[in-house]
C-alpha cells in the first residue's frame, strides 16, 4: 500500500501528527509521502492520486470547523474517487473540534469516500500557555493514539467522529472567523525587532506576506495560521487587536 498524506499545519502540531503517521506505516514496511498542503494551493504541486491507494488528510481546527485553505484545496481536487482518512487536531477535546460535516460533504462531492477519522489533542497555541511537561504529556498521547488510528484504518474499520446538531451549530462560528482574517489580515505588523529576514514571508501558506526595502508587509489574505508569528527568529510580529491572546511563552514540540 502506498499512502499520500495532504496536510496543512500552522505552529507545528499538525505536522508533528502527520510526520508520526509517516512513521507508524513506515515501521510497517508502508510507504507514506506526506505532502503541505499549500504545495497545491499554491500550485508549486500538480494534484495526482493515481501512485497512491488510500489518501490522508490532516489540518489543524480553526474556530470548530476545518480552516480555509483546506476548502480552497478541495476546489482544486478534480472529480476522482479517493479513499480518505481524516484528521484533526486541536489545542482543547471540547466538542473534538466541532463537525467536519461540511468538509466530508465537499469531499464527497469531489468522489473522496471517507475510511476513518480521528481527533488529536495537541498543546494549545493561543491562551495560557502549558508547562513544557504538560506539553511532553499531550504529544506522548497524540503518538500512542496514532498507531491505534493506523491500526484501525489498515483494519478497515470505518469509524466516523460524532456529529452532533450542538457541534454543527459551533462550527458555524467558523464563518466569522473566516470574515475577521480578512479585515484582520492587514493589522499584522512588525516591530522595531525586525531584521527584514523574509522567514514569514516566505513560510506563509497563503502568500499573504511581502517585504519591501524597510518593512514587511500585511495583504488581506490571512488565515490566521500564526505560522509567521510562530517561527519569526526576532520574534518581532503582533497584532493591533489579537496580542492579548497569543502564547507569552513559546513551548517546544
Amino acid at each position: 500500500m502506498r499512502i499520500g498524506l495532504y496536510y496543512f499545519s500552522g505552529t507545528g502540531n499538525t505536522r508533528l501528527v502527520a510526520g508520526e503517521f509517516k512513521t507508524v506505516f513506515a515501521s510497517l514496511d508502508l510507504e507514506c509521502e506526506l505532502i503541505p498542503l499549500e504545495k497545491i494551493t499554491q500550485k508549486t504541486r500538480d494534484i495526482s492520486f493515481t501512485d497512491y491507494d488510500l489518501v490522508g488528510l490532516g489540518f489543524p481546527v480553526h474556530a470548530f470547523d476545518a480552516p480555509r485553505i483546506v476548502y480552497d484545496f478541495v476546489k482544486l481536487l478534480p472529480v476522482k474517487r479517493v479513499r480518505y482518512f481524516l484528521f484533526k487536531t486541536a489545542g482543547s477535546d471540547f466538542l473534538l473540534g466541532g463537525s467536519t460535516h461540511r468538509l466530508r460533504s465537499a469531499l464527497a462531492s469531489k468522489g473522496w469516500t471517507l475510511a476513518h477519522e480521528s481527533f488529536f489533542e495537541m498543546p494549545p497555541n493561543v491562551g495560557a500557555c502549558p508547562s513544557q511537561e504538560r506539553v511532553d504529556q499531550i504529544v506522548a498521547q497524540a503518538r500512542e493514539n496514532v498507531s491505534v488510528a493506523v491500526e484501525e484504518i489498515l483494519a478497515e474499520k470505518h469509524i466516523v467522529l460524532d456529529d452532533k446538531p450542538i457541534q454543527r451549530a459551533f462550527s458555524f462560528i467558523n464563518h466569522f472567523e473566516t470574515i475577521g482574517c480578512f479585515f484582520g489580515s492587514s493589522n499584522w505588523f512588525a516591530d522595531e525587532n525586525c531584521t527584514l529576514c523574509g522567514k514569514c514571508m516566505r513560510n506563509c501558506p497563503t502568500r499573504n506576506i511581502s517585504l519591501t526595502e524597510d518593512k514587511v508587509v500585511f495583504g488581506h489574505s490571512c488565515v490566521l495560521c500564526l505560522r509567521c508569528w510562530w517561527n519569526c527568529p526576532a520574534r518581532a510580529l503582533r497584532h493591533r487587536h489579537l496580542n492579548w491572546a497569543l502564547l507569552k511563552k513559546l513551548y517546544k514540540l
